[in-house]
């Protein structure tokens, strides 16, 4: 008879157990991290950007295809198009602490630094909703088919976003939530970035079956016109910054280039890894990820030469860089 109770009592345990969330290894406040999100398995991996080393794996048992860092990089808030809820994690703890309900079709979510506000785009429902820290919707706007990239113009308290089915990129007054702004850009324009004193913004692009997209544009922020063009074959889809200037990822080549705005033909790249989706600069340095190979590749961005490379969680699809919160 004890024998029965003690084997019910187990089962009962392990059942009990099974029903409370599974609780993440923490992440020091004062340390820097690079974080991959990986896309095919919904985990997070956690790697000193100094030397590759692997700091934490977070399983987080749902779909997951982004992130942002939230409150000064002590929470991340992970997303996918097919989940409605926005769950946010303290990084410190390693728990969930709370969800934010955003809808079905979510594509992007950056935070601003203009009134310390988050921006969510939402493919399904073709809006961008601008949220408080709490998770409490300030405004939504209807913006146009498949709004997806995103950059903030600090100088000027705009918002550009692009939308991969329109030939537009939109600029958003950030103390009005407005559309003040349309640029006119090619059809599947992806990825955008500014240049240092948010003059110019480049625009990538990934182009169709019919017409595959080899060229960076670059548009005046004042007048919306086409600049220049920057011949970086073939499909450059995102870019990044450091020290050491300007960078895109060729997607369709699995190239990283070092952009020189002043020649239409670039000429200064390096090969990495298969399906390249993200990379991220910090100092000299850039981290770009394989999708295909589960790894990432260090980049000394002075010579343009792979330092280190790390495995990762399957299907890497975006980097983010925490650095360390100083208490002083």
């Amino acid at each position: 008879m004890k024998r029965i109770a003690f084997v019910s009592t187990l089962v009962l345990f392990l059942f009990c157990t099974g029903c409370f969330p599974n609780k993440m290894s923490h992440i020091k406040d004062s340390e820097n991290v690079l974080i991959s999100i990986n896309k095919k398995v919904g985990s997070l991996t956690f790697l000193d950007p100094h030397d590759l080393h692997k700091v934490a794996d977070w399983d987080l048992n749902r779909d997951v295809s982004g992130a942002a860092l939230l409150q000064n990089g002590k929470d991340i808030a992970v997303y996918h198009p097919a989940d409605p809820n926005i769950d946010i994690y303290h990084l410190s703890t390693g728990d969930k602490i709370k969800s934010w309900k955003a809808g079905v079709g979510i594509t992007n979510m950056i935070s601003l630094k203009s009134n310390h506000t988050i921006a969510v785009t939402n493919g399904k429902k073709n809006t961008i909703t601008f949220f408080d820290q709490k998770g409490n919707v300030l405004k939504q706007l209807k913006i146009g088919k498949n709004p997806i990239s995103m950059v903030e113009d600090t100088a000027h308290h705009k918002l550009f976003v692009s939308l991969f089915n329109e030939r537009k990129v939109i600029g958003i007054n950030l103390d009005h939530y407005k559309v003040e702004q349309t640029i006119e850009v090619p059809n599947t324009s992806i990825g955008l970035i500014l240049n240092n004193d948010a003059s110019e913004l480049f625009v990538g692009g990934h182009g169709n079956g019919e017409s595959e997209n080899e060229d960076v544009k670059v548009y005046s922020t004042t007048t919306g016109k086409k600049q220049k063009s920057l011949h970086t074959p073939l499909m450059p889809i995102s870019f990044f910054k450091n020290d050491d200037g300007l960078f895109t990822i060729a997607h369709g080549t699995n190239q990283i280039y070092k952009l020189d705005p002043t020649v239409v033909n670039q000429t200064k790249f390096i090969e990495v890894g298969s399906n390249p989706y993200a990379a991220i600069g910090f100092n000299h340095s850039a981290y770009a990820a394989s999708y295909d190979l589960n790894k990432l590749y260090q980049i000394n961005t002075k010579t343009m030469k792979i330092e280190k490379e790390a495995a990762v969680g399957r299907g890497p699809f975006q980097l983010l860089l925490r650095e360390g919160i100083r208490h002083e």
